[in-house]
């Protein structure tokens, strides 16, 4: 868990180093979620066990020089206090030429009261050039590497992945599709045997619904392959309540 606060602490002091960068936009929200492992299309393979709410805070912005995004769940919140645990992010987009590739960075830091711990971080490039009124997706691919509290450590292959948005209005309400992935291939031996290979998907479809300016509600699709410590495909429901800053 310190590990978690101290990286989105990181994360947080990274934010305020482009002082003199021009601001363009920027978003705030606070969540609950209630997770289900045991719904979505592949249920036999799901652990009901895992069942779990989480809060969760996150943010980003946008520069003339790129764009930052973290968030910090608490997971767990419904279980006793050593069955829980926290999940860090913090990716930034620093862009290399006026038509949007860009340099890019990613942490993501998950710890658990058990003594779980894992760590992955990505440098590669980007682009931010994929973008309209009132949507964009962003690509990324880099190096990949690990650190786990079994040991498992250094290089592991790469990564290829994703994050994207679609903000509509129909029937006078305003809806947000968003989704993320992250596609590892080549892992190191250790964790290619630990995860069920050498390949591995993680991600997300998302939909929300914007009840006001102020408050959102909707359903979040997860779904994973040789990824979680579960082998071959598997999905989740999260049912998220936000109040967007």
């Amino acid at each position: 868990m310190r590990k978690s606060l101290l990286a989105l602490s990181v994360l947080t002091a990274a934010t305020a180093i482009p002082a003199q960068a021009e601001y363009l936009y920027g978003f705030g929200s606070m969540y609950v979620d209630q997770q289900m492992w045991d719904q979505g299309f592949e249920n036999g393979k799901s652990i009901s066990d895992r069942n779990q709410l989480v809060l969760g805070i996150e943010g980003g912005a946008g520069f003339d020089w790129g764009q930052i995004y973290g968030f910090y769940d608490y997971e767990g919140v419904d279980r006793s206090g050593d069955d829980r645990g926290a999940s860090t992010k913090g990716t930034i987009h620093y862009n290399l030429t006026e038509s949007g590739v860009s340099l890019y960075a990613q942490v993501y830091n998950t710890d658990t009261d058990s003594g779980f711990h894992e760590q992955n971080r990505v440098l590669g490039l980007g682009y931010t050039g994929l973008k309209g009124d009132g949507w964009a997706f962003t690509p990324f691919v880099g190096a990949h590497q690990i650190n786990t509290v079994g040991g498992i450590s250094g290089s592991n292959g790469g990564m290829l992945g994703w994050v994207g948005f679609y903000n509509t209005d129909f029937a006078g309400q305003n809806f947000t599709f968003s989704t993320w992935g992250e596609y590892e291939f080549n892992r190191n031996d250790e964790y290619a045997a630990a995860q069920g290979g050498k390949e591995g998907l993680n991600g997300s479809f998302n939909a929300m619904w914007n009840v006001t300016e102020d408050w959102s509600t909707g359903v979040l699709y997860r779904f994973t392959h040789n990824k979680l410590g579960r082998d071959d495909y598997g999905d989740l429901l999260i049912y998220r309540v936000q109040y967007n800053f």
